[in-house]
């Protein structure tokens, strides 16, 4: 029997050991030194791009830097991102209200070299307010021009005709700084445009963000102008009527069809506004701006009040001084009373074109009816939710730009026993009170009629053009 020999596999397995130790030894060594190595690469230094550069500077901004900002423990959305901005302001004329008022006109102005509209713009403001309706108003001018000096003489000229408007809390006139405004160099523009309109343009939209802003907290409501209009009579009257029966949710009401002028806003939305075309300053023009925000805002289809209660003036533009001969055709200076807002529907046989449907232009609405293919059989019929007993009857049918649009031959008739077909509603007696004149039907010093449930319009003869009604104002006397 054979003895067995332990040196010879105990030397083995030692000698296997020792060289597992040493490469884990090694294996470890190498894993310390690759670690090490991507720390270094991880610090990323200042030198290193880091994809965040400032486009005015040229200056790399490094990830490590954003991280090392100081936070704001008090942050909130609704302040710090939706807040106002905080914008250094400088009063040059006038002092804030003491409380709010009803309407802030607010207006952004800049010296021309051949023209000044601003103080005829004023004059027009205050000559076409009642006592009443001065007291609902705050007019802020804010001086936009890049000269300190111009503003400040500007303002003098302001204070020297309307001293007393400013004394009385119904006139504001400030300034800003320039320097923090964005950059106005090398701006975008469309091919069509230099890039001398393209800063013009873009230096507008800052000008008006910066109004905006300070106009926020003035008044329940704020009403944008330029400093070259002129206004109809009881403007401000006329607007508040018009908002008081406006039943729809709004963001945007236009009293003029022209641009930026006497677009209405709600205070509320001014700081969304201000920076909405902050962020879109060096994109496109303010009025196209101003149309995307109230589409933002859910608001399809901008409402337009008719006819225009602010017309363009200025021949000459702020823009170089060039010629400007934009006009508003449906302006009225003398729009009279709009009568009473009775609830009503509307029905009609007519074509309609577009979108431009009955129910716009039904009391108590105030848009515009356009329809085509007049026939001698064609009416327009207004269904009261309630009797009425009208007092004075006033229906507009064209307009300044579509002066052929009118009924050319036509009456209107009131009617009694209201009844229910299977699509509509209409009246089963009518009584003919009145032709069409040149487009207008007009009745008043009614003293005898009862009360009715209906109104039509009915045409008498075909006719090649279409037809509009842009107007149905009625007062009525109390039952």
């Amino acid at each position: 029997m054979k003895t067995r020999n332990f040196k010879t596999p105990l030397a083995c397995y030692w000698r296997t050991f020792s060289r597992l130790c040493f490469l884990l030894a090694l294996l470890t060594i190498l894993i310390v030194i690759i670690w090490k190595q991507s720390q270094e690469q991880c610090k990323c230094p200042e030198t290193e791009e880091s994809g965040f550069q400032d486009a005015g500077k040229k200056e790399i901004i490094s990830l490590e830097n954003i991280w090392k900002m100081p936070q704001n423990p008090n942050f909130t959305v609704m302040e710090n991102a939706m807040g106002p901005l905080p914008i250094p302001y400088k009063y040059l004329l006038g002092y804030p209200p003491a409380k709010k008022k009803f309407l802030t006109i607010g207006i952004s102005a800049v010296h021309r070299e051949r023209e000044h509209y601003l103080l005829r713009t004023l004059e027009s403001i205050y000559n076409h307010c009642k006592p009443e309706e001065l007291n609902l108003i705050m007019v802020v001018i804010y001086l936009a021009n890049n000269d300190s000096k111009l503003n400040e003489q500007s303002a003098k000229e302001i204070k020297a005709q309307f001293g007393v408007r400013a004394n009385e809390g119904q006139l504001l006139v400030i300034e800003s700084s320039l320097a923090g405004y964005p950059p106005l160099r090398n701006m975008k523009g469309t091919s069509s445009e230099t890039q001398q309109k393209a800063l013009y343009r873009s230096k507008q939209n800052v000008d008006y963000s910066y109004l905006l802003n300070f106009c926020a907290g003035l008044s329940w409501y704020y009403l944008m102008l330029e400093d070259d209009i002129v206004c109809a009579n009881n403007f401000v009257l006329i607007i508040q009527h018009f908002i008081q029966n406006e039943e729809k949710p709004w963001t945007t009401i236009a009293f003029s069809r022209l641009g930026c002028i006497g677009k209405l806003y709600h205070s509320s939305d001014l700081i969304k506004l201000a920076r909405f075309l902050l962020m879109f300053y060096d994109q496109m023009p303010a009025d196209w701006l101003l149309d995307l925000f109230h589409k933002s805002q859910t608001q399809k289809d901008l409402i337009i009040f008719r006819p225009s209660l602010f017309q363009h003036i200025g021949r000459v533009s702020s823009f170089h001084s060039m010629e400007n001969q934009l006009q508003d055709p449906e302006f009225q200076e003398e729009t009279g009373d709009f009568g009473d807002f009775p609830t009503a529907s509307c029905f009609t046989n007519i074509p309609v074109f577009a979108d431009y449907i009955p129910a716009k232009v039904c009391p108590p609405a105030k848009g515009l009816f356009w329809g085509k293919n007049i026939t001698s059989q064609s009416f327009f019929t207004i269904v009261f939710a309630n009797p009425i007993v009208p007092q004075k009857i006033q229906i507009y049918t064209g307009s300044a730009e579509y002066n052929q649009d009118i009924l050319h031959y036509g009456y209107v008739e009131t009617g009694r026993l209201k009844i229910h077909t299977h699509d509509s509603e209409t009246c089963l007696i009518f009584n003919r009170i009145g032709d069409f004149n040149n487009g207008l039907f007009e009745m008043k010093g009614i003293s005898s009629m009862d009360d009715i449930d209906c109104l039509r319009i009915q045409a008498t003869a075909p006719q090649k053009q279409w037809l509009q009604i842009r107007r149905i104002s009625i007062w009525v006397k109390n039952i």
